[in-house]
Formats: C-alpha cells, sequence, structure tokens
C-alpha cells in the first residue's frame, strides 16, 4: 500500500498557485503541498523518492524569504543542537540556527496549532537564493511531520522495519545502537525482504488496522522506501548472546514504545494523544524482545516463531 493523501487545499492556496510553484510529497499518507515563487524553493532535496502527484493535501507549507529574522516567541524546548521552538501567539515558531550564522536564525518555521498550515521563512542575511533548495532540509521535515502525528494521527518510532516476499512484515524497534541498520542489512543478505526504514518508521491507524509506513530518515544502512505494510508483530531488539523471543505484556508494550518514540515530550498535547495510539496498539499488536546475535540464524528464529 502507497502512502495517499487524503484532505483537500484550500481555495486561497490554489489561486496563488497560479503565478508560483508547487511540488508535493507524501509520507505515511500524510500529503505535504510546497509552494514557492521559484523552483529552487520547492526543491524536494532528500524527499524526491516521496514525491507524490494529485491535487489533495494534509499540510499546506509556503516558503517565503525575508531581510533578517529577529527572536520572538517563548522558548518552549531547545533541542541543543540545530533547533528550539517557541510560542507566539496562536502559532509555533522553529528556529534553525549554527555557529556559522553567529548563532543567527537562517531559516524558521513558522505553523498553527495543528499542524496543517506552515510557512517557511528563509534569511537573507544567512542564505543566498539558490540556498532557497534547503527550505525543507532536514530536521525541519522530520519536525514538521512528527507534531503533525503527534495530534492523535500517528506516531514515529525509532524502528526498523521490513516486508518479506512471503507477505509478512516485522518491526524492529530500538534504541540508538540496539541492531536496527544491522538487522536490515541481515534481512536483505539472507532473505527476499524490502525494508521501509532502517531507523524511523511511522506507525498510523487506518480504518481499524494498524500499518507500518517507511520514512526519507533512514540509519547508516540507508534504507527509505515509500511504501507501506500491515502491522502484525512489534520485536523490541537488543543485543544478546543467542537469539531469544520473550513477549511483553500489554501493560509494559506501550511503555516501551514511547521510550523508543520520536514524540515532541516538551508538551503534553503531544504526548497524550501518542499514548493513547500506543495503548491501543499494544492491544491489538502482539510484542516482543527479541535478542539476537548478528547473522543468519536471527533471521531464521523470526521467520521460524508463530505465536
Amino acid at each position: 500500500m502507497n502512502a495517499v493523501a487524503t484532505s483537500q487545499c484550500t481555495d486561497a492556496s490554489r489561486s496563488w498557485l497560479a503565478g508560483g510553484y508547487r511540488r508535493t510529497f507524501a509520507i505515511a499518507g500524510i500529503g505535504v503541498e510546497v509552494t514557492g515563487d521559484t523552483p529552487e524553493s520547492t526543491n524536494l532535496g532528500a524527499l524526491q523518492a516521496f514525491a507524490a502527484s494529485g491535487e489533495s493535501c494534509d499540510i499546506e507549507l509556503r516558503v517565503e524569504w525575508q531581510s533578517a529574522l529577529a527572536p520572538c516567541g517563548r522558548e518552549l524546548f531547545n533541542s541543543g543542537c540545530v533547533w528550539t521552538v517557541c510560542e507566539w501567539g496562536d502559532r509555533f515558531v522553529f528556529d534553525f540556527a549554527t555557529k556559522r550564522f553567529s548563532g543567527q536564525p537562517y531559516k524558521r518555521l513558522l505553523v498553527d496549532q495543528e499542524f496543517r498550515n506552515a510557512t517557511v521563512v528563509l534569511n537573507r542575511q544567512c542564505l543566498s537564493p539558490t540556498d532557497a533548495s534547503r527550505a525543507l532540509e532536514y530536521p525541519l521535515d522530520e519536525l514538521l511531520m512528527t507534531h503533525h502525528l503527534s495530534l492523535g494521527r500517528g506516531v514515529e518510532l525509532h524502528a526498523c522495519g521490513l516486508m518479506h516476499s512471503n507477505g509478512d512484515a516485522f518491526l524492529f524497534a530500538g534504541h540508538s545502537g540496539a541492531g536496527k541498520s544491522t538487522t536490515a542489512r541481515l534481512w536483505t543478505r539472507h532473505s527476499p525482504a524490502r525494508v521501509l526504514s532502517d531507523d524511523r518508521i511511522i506507525v498510523r491507524k487506518q480504518v481499524g488496522q494498524f500499518f507500518m509506513y517507511g520514512t526519507p530518515w533512514h540509519g547508516e544502512a540507508a534504507f527509505a522506501l515509500p511504501a507501506s505494510a500491515p502491522l502484525r508483530r512489534v520485536f523490541l531488539l537488543e543485543h544478546g548472546t543467542g537469539n531469544r523471543i520473550a513477549q511483553v505484556s500489554r501493560g509494559a508494550a506501550a511503555g516501551e514504545l514511547l521510550a523508543r518514540s520520536f514524540t515532541p515530550f516538551y508538551a503534553p498535547r503531544f504526548v497524550e494523544p501518542v499514548l493513547a495510539l500506543l495503548e491501543e496498539m499494544a492491544e491489538s499488536v502482539p510484542c516482543y524482545r527479541f535478542q539476537f546475535v548478528p547473522d543468519q540464524s536471527a533471521v531464521e528464529k523470526i521467520l521460524g516463531f508463530h505465536d
């Protein structure tokens, strides 16, 4: 099942597009329409593999320029890396800054409370016209998507997801270093499997069933596939001295998955819907702890496993 966007863009957006440029991409069935006044400003870059066609979208995003970007709003969270987020009136403001530009934001994401209407503002003091292609550059694209999801629309997990040729699909969730990219390599080397992502998987409930989706944000093995599969089982990855599978209780599963999620933990309005979704998921999808050794036997252990 490939990603398909669901809701319609506004008439105001369509009228503006008569004199501008437009591109659309879709991740986990969430369509994002990008508009700007130059081809560079709508360049999808690393998102090109997730480019979509059609007239529907869930998020409208416009790319603009300003001569400078002054601080604004009340700080909610500082990542300690490239980005910070503030609350400014009824909008969220994500500023992206590096030492290269003396700490001033080189771009800004302004977005409404529902994460459906967004504007990327590029700073002319820091960027040249050709740098407009950096508008959607990571981590902005992922931040927009994880916040949109966290309002009851899904969750992004630190996980490897793959589809076997026999029709089975497997989700391996794990912290950094747990073996997600190793697992992706083992399965592609020792079985006919396609990897949705070796690092970040989105899970959503659609028509009463949970699905896992590939994302553009891959790990070191660089697997990123714009496809999806029904979610049948979840395995919590851990390195071990042997291949062992142990069931995780439903009560513990939601907490284990929350700890492996990309949830905006700085605000309860994002955490509570994600936890509710994971609790519902734990009730319907079995979860297991999988200690493994990095060889073909790990693949055989999973393929031979039955609930």
